[in-house]
């Protein structure tokens, strides 16, 4: 059914907040409640924890209360699509979303700002940019798409996607090649399963300059990823590694890659970054990073 659309006329309080399942550990709320306090927005932001079941009646219910914004998060990014009017250029290409607005027509549209936070933390931790680079993708979910686009859109040399399911990670590197096409890129995207053995281990052998994990934590996932790379004697000292989560529990699944890799990040600088845009989104304002890191510095 279409949705209808009715002019809106905007006046702060923005009522936004987060949806995602099982997210207590989510910096969301903190960190936007503090961009608003320095930038003196008026916006409230609450966190919607909710599971799958009950994802539909909470966000429409989201709707019917007419609330200013929404960032999502796992595993929703590409759930929410089905209940938008309308998505942002980027968010439609990539086909995920993590940030939702209420627009001046009354409809809700969609943005990735995931994109540009990536883009953006990669240069902030390492002082590098991704031009040329090759990158091994670890992942191929909703967090992973907006990731790759950031990378081809950067024009990268390579990027090569392990995902324990095989088909799903072909599929992504269908969809990227014709992203290529789009952003006019010459990357070269190569995919495999965490248990292809000869042919993962013969591909792992050349240099990579970064090595970026998008797979959610679990004892599963740090199996499969520490048991990869734990017998490649000379993968080390050769790249820099980002995990775009800010979970705790995800170095357990980096272990091995974390003692091989130049330098390490985790997912907070990207956070922050996103956070930045979405706000801006919201409410037209927009705040310095370095100045939110320092009011934040307790947890950066």
């Amino acid at each position: 059914m279409k949705e209808q659309k009715t002019a809106v006329f905007f006046a702060p309080p923005y009522l936004t907040g987060i949806f995602g399942y099982n997210i207590k550990y989510s910096l969301s709320p903190l960190i936007h409640s503090s961009i608003n306090k320095l930038l003196e927005a008026n916006l409230c932001y609450g966190m919607f924890d909710v599971p799958p079941e009950k994802f539909a009646a909470a966000f429409n219910g989201f709707k019917a209360l007419g609330m200013k914004g929404a960032n999502i998060t796992r595993p929703y990014k590409m759930e929410v699509l089905k209940y938008i009017g309308s998505l942002s250029g980027e968010a439609e290409t990539v086909g995920a979303v993590n940030t939702i607005n209420l627009e001046e027509d009354g409809s809700y549209r969609g943005y990735n700002t995931d994109i540009t936070g990536f883009i953006k933390a990669v240069n902030y931790e390492f002082k590098e940019n991704l031009n040329g680079k090759s990158v091994i993708l670890l992942g191929a979910g909703g967090a992973s798409r907006a990731v790759l686009y950031a990378l081809i859109k950067e024009d990268v040399k390579d990027v090569f996607i392990i995902n324990r399911s095989v088909n799903n990670a072909d599929k992504l590197k269908r969809e990227a090649d014709l992203w290529k096409t789009y952003l006019k890129s010459h990357a070269e995207i190569l995919c495999s399963d965490f248990n292809s053995g000869a042919v993962s281990k013969s591909i792992l052998s050349k240099k990579w300059d970064i090595i970026v994990n998008t797979v959610t934590p679990s004892d599963e996932s740090g199996r499969l990823i520490n048991n990869l790379f734990a017998g490649l004697k000379n993968f080390k000292n050769r790249f820099f590694l980002i995990d775009i989560s800010y979970s705790p529990d995800s170095l357990d699944s980096l272990n091995v890659l974390k003692e091989k890799s130049l330098e390490y990040a985790n997912g907070l600088s990207m956070l922050l970054f996103q956070a930045v845009e979405s706000f801006y989104i919201w409410t037209g304002k927009r705040a310095d990073f370095n100045t939110i890191k320092e009011v934040l510095r307790d947890i950066f």
